[in-house]
């Protein structure tokens, strides 16, 4: 379960991006929250959804983009010794911060258990990285980075106190110390903690899993998981796609997918299907069909579930369709928490959404985003008309438009 993230120094976030799914003391909408156990602090409450709106370029996609490059660092895909960190991208519009570090830190809950994980970083090396946990209700000392002078490749682990046991080792400038916990050396606190971090599940930025064909990683998932095919299929089906079912093939290049579809002789009938490659499905079908593989993965595993822009290609009643999956305790067993970015305004209804499930996002003139929650607003209650009230521009986060004259009419005249 995470509670709170926030990064700085990212793309157009030049200061601290803060995001939160600790609850406000509201007692609107029980049904949004979930209750985590914890072994020493009892249970904590979380948010199930959260909401980020904003304008085209405010820095939406960002937040998502980042988490992205970061699961997949834990998961140590994609640099190598001696190059550059992939997810370095700081803000560039400031001489300032080009070359400033980038600062990330998340708390969340796994196996019963708080931890808070910080690291620091520049284009070559891991400035700062650490890990603690309240095992006990008290602050643990799981391990911190110690940096060895540049000339060196790499850095060196120092362990807390409560593993004084575990012997230090090396470990490259590039690489995040959590990602060696995962399966090199396995040690259960930190691992729990590394395990929680490369679960997390998103959908990246710009939609590059669907634009650019079907998700190779889903579709390996799914081919070895035949009863998700089976509920993703019904999924696809009762979201009214036209898909019947659909089969899967493994290549030597990957799974290939193969929609199926009813098969009619003069309007009716025939009792048969005939096939249809899923690249020729429709942009939004494709869509859901790896959202849906998402969304079956976060609900068995507990994991949270990050997605950009989730109504493209999607009609409202499928983006409602999907939050209420997660606001349903009786499907979402585990508290899988859902947190997306979209500009479907007909989901900020104050019927089912609380006030601190909603976030914004804003861009200001020298291109720096920030981040706010609905719940800063003092005067808008739980039964304010949220989507009306975002419409008339009563909270920020929409495009700030000229007069259409001023783009297509010169002095008077066409």
């Amino acid at each position: 379960m995470i509670l709170n993230l926030e990064f700085k120094n990212y793309r157009s976030f030049k200061g601290i991006c803060s995001f939160t799914t600790e609850p406000t003391s509201s007692k609107a909408k029980a049904e949004n929250l979930c209750d985590v156990e914890t072994i020493a602090e009892g249970n904590k409450k979380a948010l199930k959804i959260s909401l980020i709106f904003g304008a085209n370029a405010s820095g939406k996609t960002n937040i998502i983009k980042f988490l992205y490059g970061f699961r997949r660092w834990v998961l140590n895909l994609d640099n190598r010794v001696g190059e550059n960190i992939t997810l370095y991208q700081p803000f560039k519009f400031d001489s300032a911060t080009v070359n400033a570090p980038i600062e990330f830190a998340m708390e969340f809950i796994a196996q019963k258990v708080r931890y808070k994980y910080e690291v620091r970083f520049t284009r070559l090396q891991i400035e700062a990285e650490s890990l603690i946990s309240y095992p006990n209700g008290k602050q643990t000392q799981l391990f911190e980075r110690i940096l060895l002078p540049e000339d060196k490749e790499s850095d060196t682990l120092k362990f807390g106190a409560s593993l004084s046991t575990f012997k230090p080792f090396q470990v490259f400038k590039n690489q995040l110390l959590i990602s060696k916990f995962l399966k090199d050396t396995p040690c259960e606190p930190i691992t729990n903690a590394a395990r929680y971090l490369a679960d997390i599940v998103i959908s990246n930025g710009f939609h590059e899993d669907t634009m650019l064909g079907e998700d190779k990683e889903m579709l390996r998932w799914l081919y070895s998981h035949p009863d998700n095919k089976k509920m993703l299929a019904e999924f696809l089906s009762f979201a009214d796609t036209g898909l019947a079912d659909f089969q899967l093939e493994k290549r030597s290049d990957g799974v290939e997918v193969t929609s199926l579809h009813g098969l009619y002789k003069d309007g009716e009938d025939s009792g048969k299907t005939t096939d249809l490659p899923l690249k020729e499905e429709s942009f939004g079908t494709r869509a859901l069909f790896i959202i849906g593989c998402h969304i079956l993965q976060a609900l068995q595993n507990g994991s949270p579930f990050f997605i950009d822009e989730m109504d493209s290609g999607l009609h409202s009643y499928i983006t409602k369709l999907i939050v209420d999956i997660f606001r349903n305790e009786r499907i979402n067993k585990h508290n899988a928490q859902l947190v997306f970015t979209t500009h479907d305004v007909n989901l900020l209804d104050q019927n089912t959404i609380r006030k601190d499930q909603v976030w914004f996002t804003e861009k200001d003139k020298y291109g720096v985003s920030e981040i706010f929650s609905l719940s800063d607003f003092d005067d808008v209650r739980e039964d304010t008309l949220f989507a009306k009230w975002y419409l008339n521009n009563k909270f920020g986060g929409v495009p700030s438009l000229q007069s259409l004259e001023k783009l297509f009419v010169e002095n008077g005249e066409k």
